[in-house]
């Protein structure tokens, strides 16, 4: 019993090494551009090994996408619980989704370099539906919590709603996550040369949540 609860926790840890392994050599060049091979070597674990774990790239991927974004939603809802997000109005929590964002770039750059190219990837690769289903799930969730603000919006009348929820949700979260991608990848720097591009998020932010409001008091 102590030697298979041994075996299980030491398949943790590899499988654990090969995923951040994957994750920081995708993330610094490009998912097309790293090998198999070169994961099992950057975690010390031998290709053979690999394959017991991870039949074929498309697979290790899918996990190391899966498992970014379920450990960004549990610091997203951390977040939210300290701010208070429940008694937040619809605009406060539109703010605040942006923001976490807009945390994303500030803290976690790799992230957002890998998930620009994780789609190109998947899409390439042709993955089925039910390859993609964990980590559809994982991205569904902020979907879900999303309909928070649509739902609060419909009540509260903070945010001009006169658009679908879907819409809403790719117009503004969808948008700024995709400008931070190129942001995060360099694909976009200001004229003096600075490459914290920040100040541009959070003046985008403010345009997004802004004009909503606007648009809403003109209506009144």
């Amino acid at each position: 019993m102590r030697d298979a609860e041994k075996d299980a926790i030491e398949m943790s840890a590899r499988r654990a090494r090969l995923l951040e392994a994957g994750f920081r050599l995708m993330s610094a060049r490009t998912i097309e551009a790293v090998k198999l091979s070169e994961i099992a070597n950057e975690a010390g674990i031998g290709i053979a090994t690999l394959y017991r774990y991870f039949k074929t790239k498309p697979a290790l991927v899918i996990e190391i996408g899966t498992v970014l974004w379920r450990k960004y939603y549990v610091e997203v809802e951390k977040a939210y619980a300290a701010r208070g997000g429940a008694e937040m109005n619809a605009a406060e929590e539109m703010e605040f989704f942006l923001d976490s964002i807009i945390e994303l770039y500030r803290s976690h750059k790799d992230v957002l370099r890998f998930n620009r190219n994780f789609d190109t990837y998947v899409k390439h690769q042709e993955c089925t539906a039910e390859q993609m289903r964990p980590y559809n799930e994982a991205v569904e969730v902020f979907a879900t919590k999303f309909h928070t603000v649509y739902r609060k919006a419909q009540e509260d009348g903070t945010l001009d709603i006169r658009v679908s929820e879907k819409r809403l949700f790719v117009g503004t979260l969808y948008a700024v996550l995709s400008v931070a991608g190129k942001f995060a990848e360099g694909l976009v720097y200001p004229p003096d040369g600075e490459h914290d591009m920040t100040e541009e998020l959070l003046m985008l932010k403010r345009m997004i949540v802004d004009s909503m409001r606007k648009k809403r008091k003109a209506t009144l």
